[in-house]
């Protein structure tokens, strides 16, 4: 851990750059906003500080403040990639759903400044730097213990929603449009949901109550802690699903009722591939759900696997898959799959 050695390196841009945006990337915005406006005590104007800074900013659904950073970055480097694509991003997509969502699945991070050094120091004192960080990141994953399983056996009291979370539970912000508008009691309700669940390993409902909240008009802070909750879930498997009875898997028919509630949730579904476009570094087609015996389509949804595949096309298939949704429409990415009886490789 670098904390320790706060008073050695007081006066260093670099070692506090550092643990800002290593704070960023873990999510520790509390953190990474002391570490960084320290950095700027020290040295002032920097691109990749101000870089760091934005997404601090655009994570917290701040966008009046991470515009007026990305305009400040642009002015010093007119082809800065990062700032031009965040500009992009939260003129198109900068509502407080989506930057929630965003901030849930770890897509923000594409904002984030690359964690390698941008800064003009000796080669000697840069490779020293580099392997005290290197060693000392090896020390803390390998005492770091496993996030579920210390969280899921009691150890959740910062996510207990505040006496003010629970009188005030709305964001009474005006001029921001929210997807849904929930009552008080539907906010606290969602969120006592969503911990339940989770303490009780359906990581698939408390996703769904989750993104109630996300897509709500429910204070920042309260969207922060059920975002929260997201870093704990266990990622399913085919024979992690076979052994779990409380594994809730959600129907098309369910999901297309109301997409928006189903994003970032697992289901298996069985059908169909058509429309194959793959190659040795891609798969994506469309999956015909439930039309594995050619009797009754439920729907089709674009798929997309996490690594090249092949699939026989004539057989049918089921589908380990997380959801997305893209302006309302379900899409699939693919983590698993299997054919009875085929020679496809899985």
């Amino acid at each position: 851990m670098l904390e320790p050695r706060v008073i050695d390196y007081r006066d260093s841009f670099e070692f506090f750059y550092i643990l800002g945006v290593s704070c960023l990337y873990m999510g520790d915005t509390g953190a990474a906003k002391d570490y960084l406006h320290r950095c700027e005590t020290i040295e002032g104007t920097n691109v990749s500080l101000m870089i760091a800074q934005a997404a601090m900013y655009l994570r917290r659904g701040d966008t009046n403040q991470a515009v007026e950073t990305y305009l400040t970055v642009l002015d010093y480097e007119p082809r800065n990639k990062i700032a031009s694509r965040a500009m992009t991003f939260i003129r198109t997509k900068g509502d407080i759903a989506t930057i929630s969502q965003w901030v849930s699945s770890g897509k923000i991070k594409r904002f984030y400044p690359d964690p390698g050094f941008y800064f003009p120091i000796v080669p000697v004192a840069s490779v020293a730097l580099l392997a005290l960080v290197v060693f000392l990141s090896v020390l803390l994953i390998r005492h770091l213990p496993k996030k579920s399983s210390v969280h899921r056996q009691g150890d959740y009291g910062n996510l207990e929603l505040s006496s003010d979370e629970k009188r005030n539970p709305a964001d009474l912000q005006s001029g921001v449009a929210y997807n849904t508008i929930l009552t008080s009691e539907q906010i606290t309700d969602a969120y006592n949901k969503a911990k339940d669940y989770f303490l009780d390993h359906r990581d698939n409902e408390a996703q769904v109550e989750i993104n109630r909240i996300l897509n709500s008009n429910a204070k920042n802070t309260i969207r922060e802690k059920a975002s929260t909750l997201m870093e704990y879930f266990d990622e399913p498997t085919f024979d992690s699903v076979a052994k779990d009875s409380k594994f809730k898997n959600f129907t098309f028919e369910e999901v297309k009722a109301d997409p928006s509630l189903y994003q970032d949730c697992w289901v298996i579904w069985s059908g169909r591939v058509t429309n194959v476009r793959a190659d040795d570094s891609f798969y994506e087609c469309d999956l015909l759900v439930g039309y594995e015996d050619w009797k009754r389509l439920e729907g089709v949804v674009s798929l997309s696997m996490q690594q090249p595949v092949s699939i026989d096309e004539e057989r049918p298939v089921k589908v380990l898959a997380k959801i997305e949704i893209h302006d309302n429409k379900v899409l699939l990415t693919g983590k698993s799959y299997t054919q009875s009886i085929s020679t496809a490789n899985k």
